[in-house]
């Protein structure tokens, strides 16, 4: 798995109980302070470049009623893994995401009449980005982003506007169980980027163009699993315990 992963360990104080002296000696462990938690974090990125490019030479609506629009879908997976049961017992999940996002309007006139005509054009370019968690397929986060253009009063009119910023956010997992993230298969994200070129109105005997372009989308996908595993100091504690019992029945056995 591509992406970076780091490790933070907290310790969560043992509590000890001394019974008996000399050989026989044995550690109670309290039951509320027997393990070390840790969280992993994993991290995928994505990308979608700006290559995409889409014009629209059609103002107004088809005979069905329809609005005249270019439009083009992009999606990706990013994959991040489960976690591993065997690790410990799981405590929580946390995912969250970051992500920076540019989008380009452009409309351009003319008129195609002789003599001194103006021309008048308006448009839209519109950027649809989701983030779904495919399997449990439960949680969808959304964002449109929408830049608008447009030009009059020239023979040859054209106007251009841009606009840029961040889509961040974090999944709401109240519905979700523990189990749900707990195995051996990969945990699922659809990136979905939906770009639309659409050219609203286009002046009387005049020639028009819509442009969606600079459309890039991009950032990180972040997991967190917080689980609690057995300290090493535990375990020993906990074997000197049993030895210190076993010793103390043969020394009992022996008298």
């Amino acid at each position: 798995m591509d992406g970076h992963y780091t490790l933070e360990i907290k310790t969560v104080n043992i509590k000890k109980y001394l019974i008996g002296a000399g050989l026989a000696t044995s550690f109670i462990l309290g039951s509320t302070a027997q393990a070390a938690i840790v969280t992993d974090n994993y991290t995928e990125s994505f990308n979608f470049s700006s290559y995409n490019t889409l014009y629209d030479r059609n103002a107004g609506k088809d005979a069905d009623g329809k609005n005249y629009l270019v439009k083009r879908v992009n999606r990706k997976t990013v994959s991040i893994d489960r976690f591993d049961g065997s690790l410990g017992t799981l405590l929580g999940v946390d995912i969250w995401f970051d992500s920076n996002w540019s989008l380009t309007s452009t409309v351009n006139s003319y008129d195609t009449r002789d003599g001194n005509r103006t021309a008048t054009g308006r448009g839209k370019s519109v950027s649809n980005q989701q983030i779904r968690l495919i399997d449990p397929w439960r949680e969808v986060a959304k964002n449109n982003e929408v830049v608008r253009s447009n030009c009059r009063d020239k023979p040859d009119c054209r106007d251009t506007d841009s606009a840029s910023g961040s889509f961040n956010g974090i999944f709401n997992l109240g519905s979700f169980t523990l189990s749900d993230f707990i195995g051996t298969d990969m945990l699922d994200f659809r990136v979905v980027r939906t770009l639309t070129a659409d050219l609203l109105n286009c002046g009387f005997r005049d020639s028009c163009w819509q442009r969606n372009s600079n459309n890039a989308w991009g950032g990180n996908i972040h997991v967190a699993y917080t689980y609690s595993v057995p300290e090493p100091s535990t375990l020993m504690l906990m074997g000197l315990g049993l030895a210190g019992i076993g010793a103390s029945r043969m020394r009992k056995q022996k008298i």
